[in-house]
């Protein structure tokens, strides 16, 4: 009777191990968390989270989400780096340069617009009316090499003008308005809130947006290499919530400057957010990867890189 209980027992445990180790990949996929750290700003990924769009696409694969945030963007890409989170969003520039650092990040899907929500604005009072206008003076930019300094340089080569000639003053977020109100710089170059706040501005002018500009600076939405090579199915999920997400937007523009509002902005600079194109979730194929290369060459360009990285190998095209 024992001996017979105990062959029971060890057939119903080779069972279950069976059970357990045939079904692993199922098995790991169905625990797989995607933790997106976002930013307060009106991107896709920030957007979806109070939807419950993401969480219903991931739930199709057994997977779930969670969100951690808002933080800001360094903040957001050290909680990927340390493990603490799996995705972020970030501008297809910063991409650019952190795939010619060789990081572990890979991109999974382009937020592609005109670019209307980024350029040059003279400060009221500056004096300046043109891009020429701007040698001699300060011209604030969120970082080097980042978007501000990106449309800057873009704008200067397109219309002849040496960049040199330009006094180039790294502005924190919290310090554009008042550097830009009160005269600290003659003009700004940036994006989104900067951007929107200064036009904003009475008395200010816009010299540039950088719809007018050959620009390959649009948002992207990457994630860490292993959690893509770990978990296609849940990131190809993700992926399928943010177009979702972008059709939601296109269907009622006033999502994103309400966005914007719930993170502190004013009528005011609500009002300009809503002028600004809607943009499109796009995958990262062969069209995309050949636009973030020429992004990647404009950088070497502009010396904020030595060398352009083939972006082809920090992508994964979800179209396919």
């Amino acid at each position: 009777m024992f001996h017979s209980n105990f062959s029971l027992r060890r057939v119903a445990v080779a069972a279950s191990l069976w059970l357990l180790f045939s079904g692993g990949v199922a098995l790991a996929e169905d625990a797989v968390t995607f933790r997106a750290a976002f930013l307060p700003t009106a991107n896709y990924l920030t957007t979806i989270r109070t939807t419950g769009i993401l969480e219903k696409e991931l739930a199709k694969v057994g997977a779930k989400a969670e969100f951690i945030g808002p933080l800001d963007p360094f903040s957001a890409y050290n909680a990927v780096t340390s493990g603490s989170a799996d995705a972020s969003s970030t501008g297809t520039g910063y991409f650019v340069n952190l795939s010619a650092q060789k990081s572990d990040w890979v991109a999974f899907a382009l937020e592609k617009y005109s670019g209307n929500s980024q350029g040059v604005v003279a400060a009221p009072g500056s004096g300046v009316t043109s891009l020429k206008d701007l040698y001699g003076k300060k011209v604030g930019i969120d970082n080097p090499g980042a978007t501000g300094d990106y449309v800057l340089n873009l704008a200067f080569k397109e219309a002849g003008l040496d960049i040199s000639k330009v006094e180039k003053v790294t502005l924190d977020t919290s310090s554009f308005a008042s550097a830009f109100a009160s005269g600290q710089v003659a003009a700004i170059s940036s994006y989104d809130q900067n951007f929107a706040n200064a036009v904003a501005t009475e008395g200010s002018k816009v010299l540039v947006t950088a719809d007018q500009l050959p620009t390959a600076n649009w948002s992207i939405h990457i994630v860490s290499r292993e959690f893509a090579e770990k978990h296609h199915e849940a990131l190809k999920a993700v992926y399928d919530g943010l177009v979702e997400e972008a059709a939601r937007a296109h269907a009622n523009p006033a999502l994103i400057p309400d966005a914007y509002r719930e993170f502190g902005a004013s009528e005011e600079l609500a009002k300009v957010v809503a002028g600004f194109d809607t943009p499109k979730i796009l995958p990262l194929d062969a069209a995309a990867v050949a636009d973030l290369n020429r992004l990647g060459q404009q950088y070497v360009e502009f010396g904020f890189i030595e060398k352009a990285p083939d972006i082809a190998n920090y992508v994964v095209d979800l179209s396919k």
